[in-house]
């Protein structure tokens, strides 16, 4: 439609009151009635030219309205749609992630606490081995000492079926019990495993199991359950500003919607009430013109007097009337489902 009267708009000054010639006018009783009726019409002519430069100007404005309006609505639109696209791609994949971070961060705490305990546990268990391998160090050196106290050389002798270096007895010692033969190795070992080589080992294992301690409490999983909840809840903070603007936007939106449907009512309004306009000042161009200089080709006038002068128009309108029936007597009585389209 705009496009149709942009075109119109084209050659609206093609029809102006001055474009219409000052014929010579008979000096008569019809003529100076016809001249009367001329200026009526060119009063209407000239009102009818000015109600349409009126509503030109008024579509000029309501169509520069239409567009701002247009405008406003499409950044409205793509803005909304930003907001929906962020919250699409981001906003619902931070919620999710969220949630699952917090669950893993639980459960690193409940294993962490676990860990802390079972260490703890090690630790003191480790500080029992500790002080039980320091009575065995001592029993041990009881044992050595009891292998030089001549008191008890008969029992080494017993058992080992050897002589102690400090024993003067040179009677030969009897042969140790079957399943006393390597009851001197094992007694040797019995005094040097805990001085040389549990009392270190244990040692070792008491400062690596406290090491460990600390290694576990200088990994603090416990500062992750302060940063999971802060990372939630600005998680939240930001979902919510999205859903918030979007909500936000859709009234806009739908607001922006309405005012431009009304702009577009304002102006089909418009150009329709100009098309109704210049139709009238057409046909008020077009009476004046006529009125003018009035000629009328049907009109026999070279007859008599006395004959019938008009026959020729009566009949031209026949023609008019025959070329009406037949164009609308097909539509005659039929629904307008039923009326063949303009297509």
């Amino acid at each position: 439609m705009a496009t149709s009267y942009q075109n119109q708009r084209n050659d609206r000054n093609q029809h102006q009151p001055s474009d219409i010639p000052d014929c010579e006018e008979r000096d008569n009783a019809t003529q100076k009635k016809i001249n009367t009726v001329k200026k009526v019409y060119c009063t209407n002519l000239m009102t009818s030219r000015d109600n349409v430069k009126k509503l030109e100007i008024a579509y000029d404005g309501k169509e520069t309205l239409y567009k701002k309006k247009e405008r406003k609505f499409l950044r409205t639109q793509d803005n909304l749609q930003r907001y929906v696209n962020t919250e699409i791609s981001m906003g619902s994949q931070l919620m999710q992630a969220n949630k699952r971070i917090t669950i893993n961060v639980a459960s690193y705490k409940t294993w962490d606490d676990n860990l802390a305990t079972a260490l703890k546990n090690i630790f003191n268990t480790v500080k029992d081995v500790k002080a039980k391998v320091a009575d065995l160090r001592d029993a041990a050196v009881k044992l050595e000492n009891s292998l030089n106290d001549s008191c008890s050389t008969s029992q080494w002798c017993i058992i080992t079926g050897k002589n102690p270096d400090s024993c003067k007895d040179d009677n030969q010692s009897p042969n140790p019990p079957e399943g006393c033969k390597d009851a001197e190795e094992i007694l040797k070992l019995m005094v040097c495993m805990p001085k040389a080589g549990l009392a270190f080992d244990i040692d070792s294992i008491f400062k690596a199991s406290s090491d460990v301690i600390g290694v576990q409490k200088f990994g603090n999983i416990g500062s992750l359950v302060p940063l999971q909840t802060e990372l939630s809840t600005r998680a939240v903070d930001f979902d919510n500003i999205l859903t918030t603007t979007i909500k936000t936007r859709k009234t806009d939106l739908d607001n922006t919607q309405k005012d431009l449907v009304q702009s577009l009512a304002d102006r089909t309004d418009s150009i329709i009430d100009l098309y109704n306009q210049r139709c009238d000042y057409d046909g008020v161009y077009k009476t004046v013109s006529e009125i003018c200089c009035p000629k009328c080709g049907c009109v026999e006038i070279g007859k008599g007097h006395c004959e019938p002068r008009l026959d020729k128009c009566l009949c031209e309108i026949c023609d008019i009337c025959g070329e009406v029936r037949d164009t609308f007597s097909d539509l005659v009585g039929k629904s307008p489902a039923q009326q063949p389209s303009n297509a």
